[in-house]
């Protein structure tokens, strides 16, 4: 079964905070790179001024601290999350405000986690993508936060009966009626 570092798929929609802002080119000055070897993305140059620090890690992984954005494929709303300290692990992320139609992404307690305003923010989550791709959930209960400016990250776990760990993206149809 594909884990969530592993598989990603999709649909794609308007939402007011765009992962596709969090690009490796981003800012990115020519003078320092940094040599990635992953056997599921090659070998390939990041732009130092492109990593996303995460002082805290993530939920379970504390000691990776330097992740890289990369894109799915050309027009996909998915990107993976590579850890530079690890080039094995690559999550599977998105913008929730395009997989859930009526997110609202926690901006102000980002912002003031992150020391930075909220149109400095990107936000994205986690997605899970099981064998059969119609159970497919994203992580709204913790998103993960990056100021663009900074490049620091975060992921924040929310107290919201309204953002499960395990949000359905694709919903079952209702019973055909007879």
């Amino acid at each position: 079964m594909p884990s969530t570092a592993e598989h990603t798929m999709g649909r794609e929609s308007a939402s007011p905070v765009d992962t596709r802002r969090i690009d490796v080119s981003a800012g990115a000055e020519k003078a320092r790179a940094l040599r990635i070897v992953s056997r599921r993305f090659g070998s390939f140059e990041v732009p130092e001024a492109s990593v996303l620090h995460f002082p805290q890690g993530l939920v379970g992984f504390a000691r990776l601290q330097r992740y890289v954005v990369l894109d799915h494929r050309p027009g996909s709303p998915f990107k993976w999350m590579l850890s530079i300290d690890d080039p094995e692990l690559a999550f599977a992320v998105a913008n929730p405000g395009e997989l859930v139609a009526d997110y609202q992404p926690p901006l102000a307690l980002a912002a003031r986690l992150l020391n930075t305003a909220p149109d400095a923010l990107a936000l994205f989550v986690i997605v899970t993508i099981p064998s059969d791709p119609t159970r497919m959930t994203v992580n709204l209960m913790a998103p993960v936060v990056v100021d663009l400016r900074t490049r620091e990250a975060r992921q924040i776990v929310l107290d919201d009966p309204r953002c499960p760990p395990d949000h359905r993206v694709v919903r079952d149809a209702p019973p055909a009626s007879p």
